[in-house]
């Protein structure tokens, strides 16, 4: 008995569209990523992708429109707003879920990728695009971020003090990030120790957050 041949899988053309948009996305970020958005041409993105410019207009609507999808990729790639939410509503004590978040956090500004270089770009030189980003991709992820931090705290969403803490928190890594590329920051403080080291007393700071009350 002759076994039947397996027809070839084709890919459908919503597929291949979802493909193509998809590489535009990657190679549209790692160029931003080395060179900033101003210097980005889209024929060169789209060199990069081998695709051609009617491929941006017709799935971005243009260089502007694909910078936004790139933007939204690199806040669904570092810190991803479901995952924030299991967090939030899992089993874990207070004190896990801040500890839980901090991890997070940190992981996604140590990773080594294009999308935290695009991300870096935009909080130094932020783009007209700032608010829109803001609005849909990061507002979300700060209420539940504001969510765990109240219930480590005790300190209401309606109290100055809890908006306080979550800065005093966050802004210390984003500085780290930021200063320390070429560990310029540490090498400059009378006391030397180490990045990771840095990284264990700001998270220790963090959890000793309950003594502001």
């Amino acid at each position: 008995m002759k076994k039947q041949r397996q027809k070839p899988i084709i890919a459908t053309p919503r597929e291949d569209g979802n493909a193509t948009k998809a590489l535009i996305i990657d190679c549209a970020g790692k160029l931003i990523a080395e060179h900033g958005y101003a210097k980005t041409t889209s024929k060169s993105i789209c060199e990069k992708a081998n695709t051609n410019i009617a491929a941006v207009n017709y799935h971005f609507g243009g260089r502007d429109g694909l910078y936004i999808a790139v933007l939204e990729e690199v806040h669904k790639h570092l810190i991803n707003v479901d995952k924030l939410a299991q967090l939030w509503s899992g089993n874990l004590s207070p004190k896990d879920k801040l500890e839980a978040f901090l991890d997070i956090y940190i992981s996604a500004l140590e990773e080594n990728s294009w999308h935290v270089k695009v991300w870096a770009r935009e909080i130094l030189n932020p783009s007209p695009f700032i608010n829109q980003i803001v609005t849909k991709e990061a507002l979300p992820k700060f209420r539940i971020v504001t969510k765990i931090f109240s219930e480590y705290t005790g300190l209401t969403p309606e109290d100055p003090k809890l908006y306080s803490c979550i800065l005093s928190v966050m802004s210390p890594f984003i500085l780290l990030f930021l200063a320390t590329n070429n560990n310029t920051l540490l090498k400059a403080l009378p006391v030397k120790y180490s990045r990771d080291e840095l990284i264990a007393h700001l998270k220790q700071f963090a959890l000793e957050l309950k003594a502001v009350k």
